[in-house]
């Protein structure tokens, strides 16, 4: 599928509802995109006015701490009311990457793959084809931009196509043809600069200089002149010692993580990539500034409005094809006081025209079946053991606490002196280069957790398990190691 065969406002303003809005204002904002999130079918109503008035809306009915769920028949229902009123555009799920998007309690660590990773993506390829047999658009699974942990946004990405790879290449390589298209959380901090007329690449405006109508903007991070100054070879996968678990912070970041892993495994040319909640963040108040990289100027209550039309305006004349608009988040904190608008951002949107796109005729792709037989996707962490490992951690299952290891270890730690570690995730700043054994000491009834915790995490680290009912039965194990001279068992 084509790009201009999709059917869009080709405005990249957009902004998120929060309840009812008021749809006058929808129009005086000139916003291209309205992204609805819906408890039912309350918005079909507004839809054909919205198309009527070139504003293409994106639908999600909510389910509260829905991930991986199935939809129910009144969520099916909603979305046909959407569909024969003429939206086209659809999402279910949001950011099953954070534990507040799962029951409470839940494990959702991406390498789990059967509990989390499974039903999220079968759920998902289930709509996903009712949604192109009634004519709509399907979202893929939008991820929150965090780093670390089970919440690693670039983990998900890998891990989520893992799946369809393995499981549904032939039904997910004909969803990525038909309408498929990507939904991203770009809440971009302050990512973004304005050249300093006539001083290069590398000058950036103070905030209180910034200017929407004149040139010199860059939103194109983690690549603007400015990140790879400071940080050569960054990407949005990492690839320096800075960002070793990847940098998906920006405006277009994320979107280009997901169409490289879907390139790399399925061929994929180019699919449209909508921002559908996030924009300048956090939002500033009176009197304060937004500085969260040093690296970068940060901005004001004041200069948030021009920072945010010259967003929309690079993105219809600079970003890629394949990007196209975003989502402010969102409406309260825009326009009413209880929410902390209206901001001066709202006013010059009202005074401003929105800058229209260019789409190209650029085509999906995609290799014909079978997939490619070559394909390696690298786990995160370091490398495999060959022989002797680079490094040796000590990991105390839960319950276990430092000063006991201490007391029952004592000999085996003075002999081998391995690395006590007490935060698994400093195992994802291993260099590929490098090998880890990981030893662990556990009690027999959490093997399978720790198992799941660092193997399925780190599937080349390897695992040396000490396993004892009691502190005795451990203490003999490790002693009768010291005295062979043996690290491992």
């Amino acid at each position: 599928m084509k790009l201009t065969e999709y059917q869009w406002s080709r405005n990249p303003r957009g902004m998120h509802n929060q309840g009812n809005p008021d749809i006058n204002r929808i129009f005086s904002q000139k916003f291209g995109w309205m992204k609805l999130v819906a408890l039912g079918s309350d918005y079909v109503s507004m839809c054909p006015q919205l198309l009527a008035n070139n504003v293409t809306p994106i639908i999600r009915v909510y389910r509260p701490q829905h991930s991986g769920v199935p939809i129910d028949p009144e969520m099916r229902q909603n979305f046909l009311d959407y569909l024969n009123v003429g939206v086209k555009w659809f999402e279910i799920y949001n950011e099953p990457n954070l534990g507040i998007e799962w029951p409470n309690g839940a494990n959702f660590d991406p390498m789990n793959t059967n509990g989390v990773i499974a039903p999220i993506c079968n759920n998902w390829l289930d709509w996903a084809e009712f949604i192109i047999e009634n004519g709509g658009y399907p979202g893929f699974i939008p991820l929150s931009e965090a780093g670390g942990g089970w919440e690693n946004t670039t983990t998900w990405i890998n891990q989520l196509c893992l799946y369809m790879f393995d499981n549904h290449y032939r039904r997910f390589s004909q969803v990525l043809h038909s309408g498929f298209w990507i939904p991203t959380h770009p809440y971009i901090l302050n990512h973004f600069y304005q050249e300093l007329p006539g001083q290069g690449e590398l000058s950036a405006r103070p905030p209180e200089m910034q200017n929407h109508a004149e040139g010199g903007w860059h939103f194109e991070y983690p690549y603007d002149p400015i990140s790879q100054a400071g940080d050569p070879g960054r990407t949005v996968w990492g690839g320096t010692p800075l960002s070793p678990l990847g940098d998906v912070h920006g405006l277009i970041a994320c979107g280009q993580a997901w169409l490289e892993r879907l390139q790399d495994m399925f061929g994929l040319g180019a699919v449209p990539v909508i921002g559908t909640e996030g924009g300048l963040w956090p939002l500033p108040q009176p009197g304060q500034l937004r500085q969260m990289d040093t690296r970068y100027p940060g901005f004001t209550w004041e200069s948030h409005a021009h920072a945010t039309v010259a967003m929309f305006d690079w993105t219809a004349r600079e970003a890629p094809p394949w990007f196209w608009g975003l989502a402010l988040w969102k409406w309260d904190h825009y326009y009413d006081p209880s929410g902390g608008g209206p901001m001066p951002a709202a006013f010059l949107l009202d005074q401003t025209s929105p800058v229209y796109k260019d789409v190209s005729a650029l085509d999906s792709g995609g290799f014909a079946a079978p997939p490619p037989a070559d394909l390696v996707i690298e786990p995160p962490g370091p490398g495999p053991v060959h022989g002797e490992p680079t490094y040796h951690f000590i990991v105390l299952a839960p319950g276990i606490d430092e000063e006991w290891f201490f007391t029952v270890g004592r000999f085996y730690w003075d002999r081998f002196r391995p690395t006590l570690m007490t935060v698994h995730e400093f195992i994802n700043f291993l260099p590929k280069d490098t090998s880890l054994a990981v030893t662990i000491l556990t009690t027999p009834d959490l093997v399978d957790l720790m198992n799941e915790q660092i193997a399925r995490r780190w599937p080349n680290v390897y695992m040396d398990f000490v396993v004892g009912g009691e502190a005795r039965e451990i203490e003999e194990i490790l002693n009768s190691r010291v005295a062979v001279g043996r690290r491992f068992g």
